[in-house]
């Protein structure tokens, strides 16, 4: 008989068959009850505040994003393979994403694997950084959304350690990060996340990366992770003129900018490239504006509860608009002559 030494909440509901029978439903509610109380019982008051790496160190990264959802994402994924120089990028985790578009819902992670690869290929990284899929929303609370993804953030955050952290970083429902820590808590020491929720601050927490999956974004804000909350982005508009620049900067700086003939709404001057400030703000963190706050608990109905029990996150509330621009226009600019 061996000696179980460390449970994680996966070990306590992930399996329906143990020892060789299937798990009755008792079974079943009793593992996730277990594995509920081992997560509750952390304490979220003693998170570590996350500091931003001077712009002159590399920061380790994995980037999980539902890149197929928007405009945004595809600008931002582009930034950050064009910033090797910050980033010492792990890989790829491809995430759920839910509206109108044909490719979402059951399609919507695969879809965002698709254009990740795209984005490299124009990029000329094909093959260059692991891609993996992502989960579907988390069904219970406290239950984990099981993927290739999820496993691959758990395994590249238990190579960290607390003095060198793994960034996550967020560009869309926090199913994945969620799901990873609910999964083996234990993370938690290991990895900052910063995530992009830009909500109604200091009211709501509306957004459709919050919509999209409540219970992991709750788990996020509850949670003793180390966390960024990105607040910011939607005034993060492009004309069109702007961006006919990047046509003359390669491959991927033509397929950024005729990409925004896939939709008028993508060619309006006030569209805001949201995500693309996560990653201008990771680049140059002197473009953003910060403040270190009390990270509010969030209810089912997305308003936030200023109770101070949750511990401190760091908030950036504002980007410089036509400085991130830059910073993308340059970094085209740069990658096309670096090809050349």
């Amino acid at each position: 008989m061996h000696t179980v030494t460390h449970i994680t909440l996966s070990a306590v509901i992930g399996l329906s068959v143990f020892a060789g029978k299937v798990a009755t439903g008792d079974e079943l509610g009793a593992r996730y009850r277990a594995g509920r109380e081992a997560v509750v019982r952390r304490n979220a008051t003693k998170r570590v505040v996350p500091v931003i790496p001077g712009k002159d160190k590399r920061i380790r990264v994995v980037f999980d994003t539902d890149a197929k959802n928007e405009i945004d994402d595809i600008w931002a994924i582009s930034l950050a393979v064009l910033s090797p120089e910050r980033f010492q990028l792990e890989g790829f985790v491809a995430a759920n994403f839910d509206n109108r578009r044909p490719e979402a819902g059951p399609d919507s992670i695969e879809a965002s694997a698709r254009e990740i690869e795209t984005i490299l290929a124009k990029a000329g990284l094909t093959g260059k950084y692991p891609i993996k899929r992502g989960s579907p929303p988390m069904r219970y609370q406290y239950e984990p959304s099981e993927s290739e993804g999820v496993d691959f953030i758990i395994a590249k955050a238990m190579a960290s350690t607390p003095e060198d952290p793994l960034w996550i970083v967020g560009l869309g429902a926090a199913t994945d990060i969620a799901s990873a820590y609910l999964k083996e808590p234990r993370i938690a020491e290991r990895i900052r996340v910063f995530w992009h929720f830009r909500t109604r601050w200091p009211e709501k927490c509306w957004n459709f990366n919050v919509i999209g999956d409540v219970r992991a974004a709750r788990i996020v804000f509850h949670s003793d992770l180390s966390f960024v909350l990105f607040d910011t982005g939607t005034h993060l508009s492009c004309p069109m003129e702007f961006s006919e620049q990047f046509v003359s900067c390669g491959a991927l700086g033509k397929y950024l900018h005729e990409y925004r003939f896939e939709s008028s709404y993508y060619q309006r001057p006030d569209k805001g490239f949201f995500d693309l400030g996560d990653i201008a703000a990771l680049v140059d963190p002197d473009l953003a504006s910060w403040e270190v706050v009390h990270c509010p608990e969030v209810d089912w109905d997305l308003a936030y509860k200023h109770r101070k029990t949750k511990g401190k996150i760091l908030r950036c509330y504002d980007i410089d608009r036509e400085k991130t621009m830059q910073l993308l226009h340059a970094k085209l600019k740069g990658w096309q002559q670096r090809m050349n």
